[in-house]
């Protein structure tokens, strides 16, 4: 620890919780052992397909909301001030979700599923009601943006089960991968009239959009309720991988049976000490391993 501005208490109190997180720092080797272990390790893909299924509503959402509410019989004037929520209602869901994922212990796999659930609630509304009850079409296009909570969480929980330098930065490109390959697909199928009514964003939503289905939208809708169901059923399957991952990780240091992977106890913080700076050096040497998930059998994953 070179931060000349930190006390040797400080820094046994920063470094400590470097060695409690298990998930490593900033490191400029690349190893490619860990990148090849992000690859295989099948947390990795989960996320990747949940990124996918996620981001495909927002780009038809995004493109068509205008075009939705001003055939319910709005203005062009009202339709622009019924679209201001639409961003306050992003937001607050990835505050309100994250907050809940915090404050609920390990219920982050629970807690996304959740989240997933109410922009399906709004897809449904929108899908179900008639053009006519237009509060209850509002309501379900304002629930439609609460995309962005499941968004957030799906993101953090697959960096917070992720240890390792390289591994962590492999697996993040590898997420935004996910977004990137359905916008690309989405630009090769877009038809003309589509072409028309969008220049950017993600574009496999808009294709789901027909002209020949305005104004409900229909196929639209329904495309939408499917991606989110989807974004529940690998939430879902992730939570179980973790778990039983966890569980085998509890039997293996429980039974002291040999394995590959390497336990090595956190030195428990005593800020009573006065002996800081020795105990800076040992605790170093852990939090800067840069071991990955795969390497500690002390890791736990979040569920």
């Amino acid at each position: 620890m070179n931060a000349w501005f930190l006390s040797e208490r400080e820094k046994y109190a920063i470094i400590t919780r470097l060695a409690e997180n298990k998930t490593g720092i900033v490191s400029k080797t690349w190893k490619k052992e860990q990148a090849v272990e992000a690859i295989i390790d099948p947390k990795t893909w989960i996320i990747f397909l949940f990124n996918i299924a996620i981001n495909v509503p927002n780009g038809g959402l995004v493109t068509f909301n205008g075009i939705i509410v001003n055939n319910l019989g709005f203005t062009a004037v009202q339709t622009s001030l019924l679209n201001m929520p639409t961003g306050i209602m992003s937001t607050l869901s990835a505050f309100i979700f994250s907050w809940v994922a915090a404050k609920w212990t390990n219920r982050r796999c629970l807690v996304t599923m959740i989240a997933a659930s109410i922009p399906a609630i709004g897809a449904i509304l929108v899908y179900a009601l008639p053009r006519t009850n237009i509060g209850g079409q509002m309501v379900g296009i304002y629930l439609l943006y609460t995309y962005f909570g499941p968004y957030v969480l799906g993101i953090s929980l697959g960096q917070a089960n992720t240890a390792g330098y390289t591994k962590k930065s492999v697996q993040y490109s590898i997420m935004y991968i996910g977004y990137a390959v359905g916008t690309l697909i989405s630009l090769l199928i877009l038809c003309s009239e589509i072409k028309k009514l969008t220049s950017q964003g993600n574009l496999i939503g808009p294709q789901t959009f027909r002209a020949n289905q305005a104004p409900a939208y229909t196929g639209g809708f329904v495309s939408m309720l499917i991606c989110y169901c989807i974004c529940i059923g690998l939430m879902g399957i992730y939570w179980i991988l973790a778990a039983v991952l966890n569980t085998k990780r509890e039997a293996i240091a429980s039974s002291n049976l040999p394995s590959a992977m390497t336990s090595r106890p956190i030195p428990t913080m005593n800020l009573s000490n006065n002996n800081y700076a020795s105990d800076v050096d040992s605790l170093s040497e852990y939090a800067f391993a840069d071991l990955t998930d795969f390497e500690q059998l002390d890791f736990r994953y979040t569920t």
